[in-house]
């Protein structure tokens, strides 16, 4: 019963914010969004979330929209070729409308641009990044979050979380193992890219980790590489260098990314040049965590490596990686109104989970103990060992220690991280 009051609550305070600043919007503005109203159900898929908000800039005869990456991003291809012509040239002043198919997405995830001109006439282009005007994307829908003035239509509600960036702190670590250790933590976007911010915080975070751990490490077991923007570009030469002096590399993603791709520094890199590289290095072992969107497509390239110990996923294949949230509100079946386990937190909700694990992990010695003996039984380094512990902390599934999922993006089924560890 307490649910359902939620729901209607929630419902008509839904319908009451957008009439409400309907008036005040010029005449022509309120008919193309009627119009967009009319077709809407024909182009959100069935059980799918939405967010619909219009750009309030009117464009002018001549303006060209398409969409941010319209390429299809194939495996092993180095340019994307358009597979259907996105492309509108305004013949008329018009409106551009964004319908956002999973909101609180990063990128690429599904996403509709139209366009309504004052005859009436709407267009359509389908793709998974956001709207260009002129061939470039506007601040104003690099927005994570509309405003509530420019909203036309929704049923998932976002909110703005309120968490605060910590340092980790992890106890000494009196290590029985001797391997020589380095951490890659990158960040792969621009500050023009959409969720810059959110990218930062979510990179600045696992930083912390990766310091703190190494930090509770003897002095020179472990070296952490922070690479931001556009330095990101050359995350193949750092992964180069450090398999040449380490025994064990991490590397560590937060980025956009598509079907095994990640843009990073602009630039794309693709699952099989990871590939590639790790297994240069027989003799280094490696691990490798991906944030971005589709992420669990590059597990299929790493699992059949020798050397290549545990690889992380914020999410399947075709699933896009969310950034941080609090609370979560949707009309879609089966979601409900629920709010996140660990709403301090910041960053990625993927990643978020995991650092938490990690650090609950380290500072208890049981399951520390525990992660260096099963490390030893299958042979594997400790932080290999860590991070698949970690992954099942964070989402709850490591009894008798930790049973409440952390990642409240999985928790409404908005996606499901994904594990390769070479021992299972």
């Amino acid at each position: 019963m307490r649910k359902a009051l939620i729901a209607a609550f929630a419902v008509a305070l839904l319908l009451l914010i957008l009439p409400g600043c309907l008036p005040k919007l010029p005449k022509d503005l309120q008919a193309a969004i009627e119009i967009v109203k009319g077709i809407l159900p024909g182009e959100i898929p069935q059980d799918s979330e939405y967010i619909c908000s219009f750009f309030s800039t009117k464009l002018t005869s001549g303006s060209k929209i398409d969409l941010e990456n319209p390429g299809s991003i194939v495996d092993g291809g180095l340019d994307g070729t358009p597979s259907m012509d996105n492309t509108i040239t305004v013949s008329e002043p018009s409106y551009l409308f964004l319908l956002d198919l999973d909101p609180g997405s990063f990128f690429a995830h599904p996403v509709k641009a139209i366009v309504v001109g004052e005859s009436g006439q709407e267009r359509i282009i389908s793709g998974k990044w956001l709207p260009r005007v002129d061939e470039v994307v506007p601040d104003e829908l690099k927005l994570p979050i509309p405003p509530k003035e420019r909203l036309v239509d929704w049923n998932a509600v976002l909110k703005e979380p309120s968490g605060v960036l910590k340092n980790p702190l992890i106890d000494k670590i009196i290590p029985d193992w001797g391997e020589g250790e380095a951490i890659i933590v990158v960040q792969g976007l621009l500050p023009s890219e959409s969720l810059y911010a959110d990218s930062i915080q979510t990179y600045t975070q696992f930083l912390n980790l990766a310091l703190a751990y190494r930090d509770a490490m003897p002095e020179g077991m472990v070296e952490v590489q922070g690479i931001l923007g556009e330095g990101s570009a050359n995350i193949l030469t750092s992964i180069n260098s450090y398999a040449l002096q380490k025994e064990i590399v991490t590397v560590y993603i937060i980025a956009h990314g598509d079907t095994d791709a990640v843009r990073l520094g602009g630039v794309w890199h693709f699952a099989w040049q990871f590939s590639t590289v790790f297994n240069s290095y027989p003799l280094t072992e490696f691990n490798l965590l991906l944030g971005s969107c589709h992420a669990g497509s590059f597990i299929n390239d790493m699992n059949t490596l020798a050397n290549v110990r545990t690889v992380l996923a914020a999410c399947r294949e075709k699933e896009g990686a969310s950034r941080d949230m609090d609370e979560r509100f949707s009309l879609v079946s089966p979601y409900d109104f629920l709010t996140d386990f660990n709403s301090s937190d910041v960053g990625s909700e993927w990643t978020s989970s995991i650092v938490e694990g990690a650090v609950s992990i380290l500072n208890n010695p049981v399951q520390f103990t525990l992660v260096k003996a099963d490390s030893v039984i299958h042979n594997v380094p400790v932080i290999s060992m860590l991070l698949n512990k970690a992954h099942l902390a964070a989402l709850g599934n490591w009894a008798p220690y930790y049973s409440e999922n952390l990642d409240l993006s999985n928790r409404i089924k908005k996606s499901v991280p994904e594990k390769y560890s070479s021992w299972e």
